[in-house]
């Protein structure tokens, strides 16, 4: 988890993450522990 949040928190990644909302709409990146796929996808759907 610690290294996940430091490369999305890394310069490189900021540069990245402007073409990555460029490209994309309603683009969300979320970073979750513990939970398997299908959980995943339901918490981020509100569910």
């Amino acid at each position: 988890m610690k290294d996940a949040i430091e490369a999305y928190e890394s310069e490189e990644y900021s540069e990245l993450s402007k073409l990555r909302k460029e490209a994309t709409e309603n683009s969300t990146f979320t970073i979750m522990e513990g939970l398997d796929e299908a959980a995943k996808l339901r918490r981020a759907m509100g569910l």
